[in-house]
């Protein structure tokens, strides 16, 4: 091998969920999320826990069942609410933009 290449990769994917759209930019380092940011067309209450969304999963393996849990945990632990987007289409969404670092 010549050089080095980093190994950390950026993704990006749109999801469409039942009532919001989900726009994921991330960075994936090892199978794990290493940057998060959450965007998109939803209602997220109270809204400035979004970003403790993001930072919560940033570590987080890049798997539908891991991050689904720990997003149900989020929205538990902080009484979350976000009509029509449940915390299964944030993980699809995450899962998504980790698949389109895939070459």
């Amino acid at each position: 091998m010549i050089g080095s290449v980093d190994a950390v990769q950026s993704g990006s994917a749109s999801y469409k969920a039942k009532k919001g759209l989900i726009k994921i930019k991330l960075e994936v380092d090892e199978g794990k999320i290493k940057d998060l940011r959450i965007e998109g067309d939803f209602f997220f209450y109270p809204e400035d826990r979004l970003w403790d969304l993001e930072k919560n999963l940033v570590g987080c393996k890049v798997e539908v069942e891991e991050l689904t849990q720990r997003i149900a945990e989020f929205y538990k632990s902080n009484h979350i609410s976000s009509p029509g987007v449940k915390p299964e289409d944030f993980a699809k969404a995450i899962i998504l933009a980790a698949k389109s670092v895939a070459v």
